[in-house]
């Protein structure tokens, strides 16, 4: 088939969207920053606020593509101008969305941790890990609400009444989810054997160098917050054809999931690095390769739970089949 005439305009009108969407992201990140962005990624050459605002640019891109992979919902007239305003109006709320999620985390998962401090006065990649992976999980989470379409919008309704409705639908399931993600963060520390934000925290020495924060322990709570994001994610994908199943959906599947995914986390400290003691290599050892292995095993083991578990509320008539 020809991309050429309607089809290439509205691919590059697309394409071009996205592209200011997440240079928009960038600024908004900026602007809202209580320090000076730019100073510190090109001056400071610090890489613990990289390594945050690529989770948060990254949770935008991952956000974004749930917009421009919705499909379009039936009865509804679509033109080219009016896919480029929704798509801009929903873009612009998932950012706007994501640096909330920054500000809810820093007050109720890092309470203890003055974020400015760690990140720029400290350079403590441990706590920008942290602040990656809940901008991941929030991503994920919003990509998920915006992926299906709503039948349970009636035909005939208007297009702005349409959009608001969907709009609704994300903003609910994110704050579902930052629930979800803040109750797991509480849980996590609870199930942990060291105290994972004090060893996030707290400054070390090492031959006389003075280093801020244990990197491994912000990599491997971090990798669970968005391994946890996944499992929201698989939750809220999906079209929704009424409120009470998609309610029992995202309960079951969260549910669920979060209980699987607890007992993976503790057969892979057990049984999958049963030739190292894995809370030592993070929190004693300090040891990064460590934390990237444990959240690489437990957002694999997220996907597979997401998409099992996915299927499953929908064979058992929890929502419609997933057409994606």
């Amino acid at each position: 088939m020809s991309l050429l005439g309607p089809d290439l305009a509205y691919a590059g009108a697309m394409l071009l969207l996205a592209a200011t969407l997440l240079l928009f992201a960038r600024g908004i990140f900026a602007r809202l920053a209580r320090y000076d962005v730019d100073g510190q990624l090109v001056v400071a050459d610090n890489p613990a606020v990289g390594v945050s605002l690529f989770g948060f640019l990254g949770g935008v891109i991952i956000a974004v593509a749930g917009i421009l992979a919705t499909d379009e919902h039936d009865g509804l007239k679509r033109t080219l101008g009016w896919d480029v305003f929704e798509t801009l109006a929903f873009g612009v709320l998932a950012i706007l969305l994501l640096r909330l999620a920054g500000v809810i985390n820093d007050r109720l998962i890092l309470h203890n941790c003055e974020n400015k401090k760690e990140l720029v006065e400290d350079r403590n990649v441990g706590v920008g890990a942290l602040l990656c992976g809940s901008y991941l999980a929030s991503g994920l989470v919003l990509a998920g609400a915006f992926s299906g379409r709503l039948p349970l919008i009636a035909k005939g309704t208007s297009k702005w009444a349409s959009l608001g409705v969907e709009a609704g639908v994300a903003v609910g399931a994110f704050l579902a989810a930052q629930l979800v993600l803040v109750l797991y963060g509480q849980l996590y520390q609870r199930i942990s054997k060291h105290h994972p934000l004090v060893a996030i925290e707290n400054d070390y020495e090492v031959n006389g160098v003075r280093y801020g924060g244990n990197t491994a322990a912000g990599i491997a709570m971090g990798g669970n917050l968005a391994a946890v994001g996944v499992i929201l994610w698989g939750a809220c994908r999906g079209d929704i054809y009424d409120w009470g199943h998609f309610a029992l959906r995202f309960a079951l599947i969260t549910g669920v999931g979060l209980l699987l995914l607890v007992l993976w986390r503790a057969l892979v400290i057990k049984v999958f690095f049963r030739k190292l003691d894995l809370n030592r290599e993070i929190y004693v050892d300090r040891n990064s390769n460590a934390a990237l292995l444990e959240a690489a095993a437990l957002i694999g083991f997220a996907v597979a739970l997401a998409l099992v578990l996915g299927n499953l509320a929908d064979i058992a008539g929890l929502g419609a089949p997933i057409t994606r």
